[in-house]
């Protein structure tokens, strides 16, 4: 069920683009590029156990303005698995990827922010702005980091029931019919092959993120409570330039749950 769903999803988000395999040092991944040629670019980063699959509800509205590049992290989605699951893995392939791109825009959903961020602070790359959604990647207490590991590592349908309660405002109906989908998802050895390799190096600090001179923006599903408690104010301080966007009756996964909302942001 799950396969052929993403089947579709995946269909018609590469619906009229460009897709194909960029070679990275991580391996290949898939990408799709849609939009006018001579639009700025925009650069889509997925999720934590999502794809460019997830994007579809996205792309369509957003490639009428922007050349879009949607592509899979790598071992996500059709891209090829990493040598390994390390944070500096994923954001070296993005940051091969990218190299191409002159000033893009940048956007990011959780993993996805936290990887847009690394780009930017190591000068990877060099964007016109940065919009992240819900980001992830918040230097936190243990306890909040370890609360965070257990509630997306959950195997029974109890487990996934709670991800679902504070995933979202209200969880879609397939997910809810079919739970052990979600769970297939969340143990898919690219979800726990990253979490395992977290380093706490790895984690953004207040201090070096007030050094970015990128425009930001920072768009907030206000029913999120999945990522640990306190991401959204540490963001806030670290980032106190940054214009705050919040989606009411919105979780973590805005671009699934409000996706009208959230084109109105990206595109605002």
């Amino acid at each position: 069920m799950q396969d052929v769903a993403l089947s579709i999803m995946r269909a018609w988000a590469e619906r009229g683009a460009r897709v194909g395999w960029a070679n990275t040092p991580a391996g290949a991944i898939r990408f799709a590029i849609r939009g006018p040629e001579r639009g700025q670019p925009l650069l889509l980063l997925h999720g934590l156990g999502d794809s460019l699959a997830g994007w579809v509800q996205v792309v369509g509205p957003l490639s009428r303005k922007y050349r879009v590049h949607l592509i899979d992290l790598p071992g996500h989605g059709l891209s090829h698995r990493p040598p390994d699951w390390r944070l500096e893995t994923l954001t070296g392939a993005v940051a091969h990827y990218a190299r191409g791109l002159r000033e893009p825009v940048l956007v990011g959903h959780s993993l996805g922010g936290w990887i847009a961020l690394r780009l930017v602070l190591s000068g990877a790359v060099n964007p016109s702005s940065v919009t992240l959604v819900n980001p992830a990647g918040a230097l936190l207490a243990r306890e909040q980091l370890q609360s965070f590991r257990a509630l997306v590592s959950a195997r029974d349908r109890m487990g996934v029931a709670r991800y679902l309660e504070r995933a979202f405002h209200r969880a879609p109906l397939p997910l809810r019919l079919f739970p052990s989908e979600l769970i297939k998802a969340m143990w898919a050895e690219s979800t726990q092959g990253i979490l395992d390799a977290v380093a706490e190096s790895d984690f953004l600090r207040e201090a070096e993120l007030a050094s970015l001179e990128a425009p930001l923006r920072l768009i907030w599903g206000a029913s999120d409570r999945l990522l640990p408690e306190g991401t959204l104010e540490f963001f806030r301080r670290a980032l106190p330039r940054a214009k705050l966007i919040l989606l009411p009756n919105t979780g973590h996964l805005p671009h699934l749950e409000s996706a009208r909302a959230l084109v109105r942001a990206l595109l605002s």
